[in-house]
């Protein structure tokens, strides 16, 4: 399944893939769908698996700065809270 994790920038992503990079887990920095972009930018996280991992390892390292996304079988994306990635 493939999730998106919105950034900020794109030096945040960068930064941020980099450090997932690092400890393991493979993300590539991608442009965002244009309406899942907030605030004018247009870069975000791609991965696969992991997701719960990648976000615990964000949050503690202050890069978690955006939305993320589950990208459903229709291609449309359904937003998944930190709290719900343990289910």
């Amino acid at each position: 399944m493939k999730y998106l994790i919105l950034c900020k920038s794109l030096t945040n992503a960068q930064r941020a893939s980099l450090l997932l990079e690092r400890r393991g887990l493979s993300a590539s920095v991608v442009k965002a769908p244009q309406h899942l972009r907030e605030n004018g930018c247009g870069y975000a996280l791609s991965l696969y698996r992991r997701l719960d991992e990648a976000v615990s390892l964000l949050q503690n390292n202050s890069l978690l700065t955006g939305k993320i996304y589950r990208r459903l079988e229709d291609g449309s994306y359904q937003e998944v809270e930190a709290g719900d990635l343990s289910r």
